[in-house]
């Protein structure tokens, strides 16, 4: 509880009396503790309470109910930037200028009164500054007659153009998991991939932009499908499994769940526009934040195209304070990426909070299918992000995924709805084909999936331990019909044939003395590199270990002559 005692004592004579005889009245006493006794029992007297609040402006008013409405109490940053400052003086000047009289503005006016008050506390945010009316005096202030500000966004027409697909991040997270099951990718240290694993995924990806590609990677880590192995990525069979054999709705689900309550990416930092400090004292909670956005989100139509921009606006006149709920606008280091220039104070909101709010909307809002966006211009909620949202209930009904069919020429379609589980399983070991010029997939109707068997995509299974027994089996089970003898015979008879001949690109490594080769097959450095010694004077190399050999002669003294067509020209 805070009472209006608590405040008064806090507050020296000249400020008591001031608080007095703005309610015409003078203080009988010269000491502190009694002047403040004896101005409380003023202040919580009805009929004087009645009297202030009627002089009062209307802007005043407004102050006063807003906050009562928020049950009295107020972030003070939040309420300067709405009704003003209480200018701080000294006692000679109080009272000399008798500033009581003439106040500045609402905040002022309602100081002077004895309405409201100052003080340090805490609330889900944290310890700040906050304006009070104490509990005692609200107690008998009428309720507020006060409208919360209405949440209303700017409809506009449709753009002519086919719906956006909500599903686009399912599809490409499960070509990048099918990639990495199908190849042994080195990241590099940072997590990035190499430019030949980057251009064989781009042609497979709906979107291979890299801002969405490094969103898609963090979503498969934070939801435990990757481990690194030593120097390869690796999946995690079991998360990877229980996501592919869930339902569309579901999948998708998941990865706005992940998003939704994930402290580790920082959305405000990854705002193209700004640059954020982060080796200074400062930090924001991108989980409030969205959980704070998302609750402005669901406040909009769940039909008709919506502007940004009104969007933006209605978030600042609603709810301004969504990311930052102390209501401290100066003490983030954040600056603009074009000029440098810190962003700094309220003024500062449409270039932090509105860039914020716009690119979460053209961001990872669109690429989760909460929205579908035009040039980031306008938005439309989608099902799937009404459903994410709350507004409706329970997933949409998808009937059982109908058997695949493998054909005698060593075709498998998948028809829809095709389980992503049933098409990672067979991707192991068949090729996917694009589809054809003109099919029903291409025009937007639901055709099947097509894969084709060939000795190559058989090989790619066989190199990783899959038995081609297993093939087989997975084939029929999934078929729910016995494959054709003629496929069933040649995938056998190829996996036969498998490692019966083994090819190997080499290099040669031949020396002028024995010695040196004996040297080079019991040295550390060295003997692991030589893949097989030929003769005395001469071993096999394999390609890869090339460069780490050389680098090893070298620090072993022994100086390679220059490779035919390197240039050894120096600078200039």
């Amino acid at each position: 509880m805070h009472k209006l005692h608590r405040f008064l004592v806090d507050y020296d004579l000249s400020m008591l009396r001031a608080l007095a005889r703005n309610r015409g009245a003078e203080l009988a006493t010269n000491r502190q503790t009694e002047a403040a006794d004896e101005l409380a029992a003023l202040l919580l007297d009805p009929v004087s309470v009645r009297t202030a609040q009627a002089k009062l402006s209307p802007e005043a008013r407004e102050a006063l109910a807003e906050l009562q409405s928020a049950g009295g109490r107020m972030r003070a940053p939040r309420f300067a930037r709405r009704f003003g400052q209480v200018r701080p003086v000294g006692p000679g000047r109080l009272e000399r200028e008798a500033l009581w009289q003439e106040p500045t503005n609402p905040a002022e006016e309602l100081w002077y009164a004895g309405l409201i008050f100052r003080a340090f506390d805490q609330d889900e945010a944290g310890p700040g500054e906050f304006i009070f009316v104490p509990d005692d005096l609200r107690a008998l202030l009428p309720e507020p007659q006060i409208e919360p500000p209405a949440f209303a966004v700017e409809m506009v027409p449709a753009p002519i153009r086919p719906p956006g697909d909500e599903s686009a991040l399912v599809r490409d997270l499960f070509v990048y998991l099918v990639y990495l099951q199908n190849h042994d990718v080195r990241p590099y240290a940072d997590g990035r991939l190499g430019q030949r694993d980057l251009a064989a995924l781009r042609r497979r990806m709906d979107d291979s932009g890299e801002r969405r590609f490094a969103f898609l990677q963090h979503l498969a880590r934070r939801m435990g499908f990757l481990e690194r192995q030593g120097e390869f990525l690796r999946l995690d069979a079991a998360p990877v499994k229980r996501w592919l054999s869930a339902t569309p709705d579901r999948q998708l689900a998941a990865l706005q769940e992940c998003w939704r309550d994930d402290p580790t990416w920082n959305d405000l930092c990854r705002v193209p526009s700004l640059a954020c400090n982060q080796e200074t004292p400062w930090a924001n909670d991108p989980v409030a934040t969205r959980q704070a956005l998302l609750a402005l989100l669901a406040l909009c139509p769940m039909e008709g195209w919506w502007s940004v921009a009104s969007f933006v606006a209605a978030v600042k006149d609603a709810h301004p304070d969504f990311q930052r709920p102390d209501g401290d606008y100066t003490s983030w280091y954040i600056r603009d990426a074009a000029s440098g220039d810190y962003l700094s104070g309220f003024d500062s909101w449409n270039l932090v909070e509105g860039a914020l709010i716009a690119d979460l909307l053209g961001g990872p809002l669109c690429w989760l299918g909460v929205v579908d966006t035009e040039e980031g211009a306008v938005c439309l909620l989608t099902g799937a992000g009404a459903r994410f949202l709350g507004l409706v209930a329970g997933d949409t009904a998808e009937p059982p995924a109908p058997p695949i069919v493998v054909l005698p020429d060593f075709h498998v379609e998948v028809p829809p709805p095709a389980s992503l589980y049933t098409r990672f399983q067979l991707e192991r070991f068949a090729d996917p084909l694009s589809p054809a010029t003109g099919s029903l997939r291409e025009r937007g109707r639901p055709g099947p999936f097509r894969y084709r068997l060939d000795a190559g995509s058989l090989t790619r299974a066989l190199s990783r331990g899959i038995q081609v027994e297993q093939v087989l089996a997975f084939l029929q089970q999934a078929g729910e019909r016995p494959v054709p003898a003629n496929v069933a015979g040649q995938l056998g008879l190829w996996a036969g044939r498998f490692g019966q001949v083994e090819l190997e690109e080499v290099a040669l490594l031949r020396v002028k003395s024995e010695r040196v080769l004996k040297e080079l097959s019991v040295l550390p450095e060295t003997r692991h590199l030589l893949a097989k010694i030929l003769s005395p004077t001469s071993a096999l190399i394999r390609k890869r270990d090339l460069a780490r050999l050389r680098k090893e002669l070298r620090g072993l003294g022994y100086l390679l002559p220059e490779e035919p067509g390197s240039d050894s020209a120096g600078p200039g």
